[in-house]
This record gives C-alpha cells, sequence and structure tokens, in this order.
C-alpha cells in the first residue's frame, strides 16, 4: 500500500476572503480544518513512524556482534515487524485522508 496523497492536493480550509465570499446559509467546517491540519501533521512525521526500525535493522546487519540461527530468526521477526510498521503508518494516513475527503469544507450556518 502506497501512501495517500499529499496535503496539498486537497483543497485547503475555507479562511480569510474565500470564507467572506460563502452564501450567508453557509460557514467554513471547523471539522475540515480540524481533519486538514491533523492529516497535514501526520503526513509531515510519518516518515519518523515508517523509519523507527531502520537502525535496529541496519546494526543487525552491519556487524557480526550476533551471528547464527538465532540471529537470523530475530532479524526475520525484526524484518516483518518493520514491515507492518510501514504498512501502519500509511494505513493511519489513509484513515485520515479518506476521513478528510469524506468530509465537507462547508456546513449549514446557524
Amino acid at each position: 500500500m502506497a501512501a495517500p496523497p499529499p496535503p496539498g492536493s486537497l483543497p485547503p480550509p475555507l479562511t480569510g476572503a474565500a470564507a467572506a465570499r460563502l452564501s450567508p446559509n453557509e460557514q467554513p467546517n471547523p471539522e475540515y480544518r480540524r481533519l486538514h491540519q491533523a492529516y497535514a501533521d501526520a503526513y509531515g512525521g510519518i516518515d519518523r513512524l515508517r523509519q523507527a526500525l531502520d537502525a535496529p535493522v541496519k546494526t543487525l546487519r552491519g556487524t557480526d556482534a550476533w551471528l547464527g540461527p538465532e540471529a537470523r530468526q530475530w532479524g526475520g521477526r525484526l524484518d516483518a515487524n518493520r514491515e507492518t510498521l510501514k504498512k501502519a503508518a500509511d494505513r493511519i494516513l489513509w484513515d485520515i485522508y479518506d476521513r478528510l475527503s469524506a468530509t465537507r469544507r462547508t456546513v449549514p450556518r446557524v
């Protein structure tokens, strides 16, 4: 699963002059603004999560300190967990993206 499109590919929240041009019956949706910000924050920091197990993998593969079947088995689990973590990071982004994409930028004025 690939990462979803960047936050800039989605319409930004309505603010300032754009919000002022709305009909009198509409107002910017605060939930859309909150989700858009959450998506931008998550998208900007998700690489840290994706790469969290890169250093242990590099250490394990880059040294002869631990060899043998146990090391290979543990390394295999580490690789599997690393892939699971990367998929989870993408799933987090997709969940926010899907929710944001389904949220209207405006709501009726009450």
